[in-house]
């Protein structure tokens, strides 16, 4: 494995961290945010091998975290989860395409949002109506069909100029 494919990844983790604080939250869709760690998560989904996957997950599930009021692992799991679906699919689908990006990442952002309501409306972190998590969560599935074939796009340009594109780094083979 190469050291480069490793900074980038370290990179573009930052780099979506950052870019997931800063981008504004949409009033229009009950605050949801842009989901630009998942479609990171997403992104290494559909073109890496599980175990590189996992770590992305866990990584970005953790940043997440740190920038949301959710206590600390939620989204890691979730992410994780999510991640670990999709990867299922990455031979039944086209990863290149935007359509796929835009598909997965909304789909994916809708069940993460989801579940994250479930499970802090469930212990009681959170109190909120449900028209408003209605539209938080199809919100989050808006945003992340918008968000994720950006980030796809972003890190296919990156994995491809910085010449990552080969085998050892994709899981074709197997």
């Amino acid at each position: 494995m190469k050291m480069l494919f490793w900074m980038l990844m370290g990179v573009a983790l930052l780099g979506a961290t950052l870019a997931q604080a800063m981008l504004p939250a949409w009033a229009l869709f009950g605050q949801a945010r842009f989901p630009v760690l998942l479609g990171l998560v997403l992104y290494y989904a559909l073109n890496h091998k599980l175990w590189m996957v996992m770590i992305v997950a866990f990584i970005a599930g953790i940043l997440q975290d740190g920038l949301s009021l959710v206590p600390l692992g939620y989204s890691a799991f979730l992410f994780c989860v999510v991640a670990s679906v999709a990867g299922r699919y990455r031979r039944l689908v086209l990863s290149e395409a935007l359509v796929t990006a835009a598909f997965f990442g909304g789909i994916a952002s809708l069940i993460v949002t989801l579940l994250h309501f479930l499970i802090l409306n469930g212990n009681g972190s959170i109190v909120c109506s449900r028209g408003l998590a209605l539209f938080r969560v199809l919100g989050s599935g808006a945003l992340g069909a918008f968000t994720v074939p950006a980030v796809f796009l972003i890190m296919t340009h990156l994995h491809r100029a910085l010449e990552l594109v080969g085998e050892e780094d994709s899981d074709v083979r197997a």
